[in-house]
């Protein structure tokens, strides 16, 4: 199983290749719409893209809500990954 540091990470890697900037530039406090201008589609990639790095299903309207950061994204993956755990 991933820390929260190792999935916090993997999904900076994920938003930083789906906003097309380096990565170094992505914080755990980047918002996806408000700073990183993440539309709508772009959001549904990050979920995509996570399902796909994580192998688990991602809710991506979890990840639609105003003012989410790329560390709720972390979390969201985090919370998928603890109830794949569990089942």
């Amino acid at each position: 199983m991933s820390t929260a540091a190792d999935i916090l990470h993997r999904v900076t890697a994920l938003v930083a290749a789906v906003a097309d900037r380096p990565v170094d530039e992505i914080t755990a406090e980047s918002r996806l719409v408000e700073d990183l201008d993440l539309d709508s589609l772009q959001v549904v990639e990050i979920a995509v893209r996570a399902e796909e790095e994580f192998g688990m299903p991602v809710d991506d309207s979890r990840l639609a809500e105003q003012g989410v950061t790329v560390a709720h994204c972390a979390r969201v993956v985090q919370d998928a990954n603890t109830r794949e755990v569990r089942t």
